[in-house]
């Protein structure tokens, strides 16, 4: 995701510094312009504004928080992963103590919505910084909400994300249960496509289970896993029953078990149907 949105960045006149912890994966940044820093402090130290999409909270923490002479006064961070709204209310008050901004924007969307610039930026903490720093949004999507304070914006996250997992696993049981019964999967998809049990994400990956091909992924199955575990956490926290969650989670474990963490979150497929 950090690519796509970095050369969208760079397209609309943007002078970018950047660092990757695999630094090969800078290579098409540089070729567009960028410039490539060797260590993170090298790229937090010439810019005002520093944008993360990390995998996940620690791997913020290894990037930006394990140096301590890591100068961060007076930098904004903009962390657009998604993790817990607790962690991010952590990174919050622990930037603050060092002098820096910080406002949450996780993106619903993924590769294709970025190249397209459509994606949905939920942005959460202070409404004057969110207003300053619109106009990077407004670079990489363009259905860009204020949501709140910081916490607000990674809980809504959270909240589709969920949608995500637990659509994607029911519409797997069920083409996967009409695949291995001989039925025909064809008339299903047009009786689904005229009900209001449609939804546009089931043909998006109608291909990928029907081919059983899960490669060239817009989201890998070991990072959902990852959102899912963050969910589960946080919606028992909240007094809400995640049996049918545990039933996803399940799914995808198996599906990583079998061999497909790298390839599409779609192959939750192969963790459900097991012929």
């Amino acid at each position: 995701m950090g690519l796509p949105m970095a050369e969208n960045l760079i397209k609309s006149g943007n002078k970018l510094t950047v660092y990757n912890r695999t630094k090969s994966k800078t290579e098409p940044l540089a070729k567009l312009g960028a410039e490539v820093c060797e260590y993170a402090a090298e790229a937090v130290s010439k810019n005002e504004v520093i944008i993360s999409m990390l995998t996940d909270y620690p791997a913020f923490e290894d990037a930006l928080l394990s140096n301590s002479k890591l100068n961060l006064n007076d930098k904004t961070i903009i962390q657009m992963s998604t993790i817990a709204p607790d962690e991010s209310k952590e990174l919050q008050t622990r930037l603050n103590e060092l002098g820096a901004g910080y406002l949450e924007a996780p993106v619903l969307g993924s590769i294709p919505q970025v190249k397209e610039r459509t994606l949905f930026v939920l942005v959460g903490g202070s409404k004057e910084k969110f207003e300053k720093f619109k106009p990077i949004f407004d670079q990489l999507g363009d259905k860009v909400y204020f949501v709140g304070e910081v916490g607000s914006a990674s809980s809504i996250k959270l909240a589709l994300n969920q949608l995500i997992s637990t659509m994607t696993a029911a519409f797997s049981m069920s083409h996967a249960y009409l695949k291995n019964a001989n039925a025909d999967t064809e008339i299903f998809m047009e009786i689904l496509r005229g009900s209001a049990l449609y939804s546009p994400t089931f043909d998006k990956k109608l291909e990928n289970m029907d081919k059983r091909d899960f490669s060239n992924p817009n989201f890998p199955l070991k990072h959902l896993l990852k959102d899912v575990n963050l969910m589960l956490s946080e919606f028992e926290k909240e007094g809400v029953n995640v049996s049918p969650l545990k039933g996803v989670q399940h799914a995808i474990e198996k599906g990583i078990e079998l061999g497909f963490a790298d390839d599409d979150y779609s192959a939750i497929y192969n963790g459900i149907n097991l012929k």
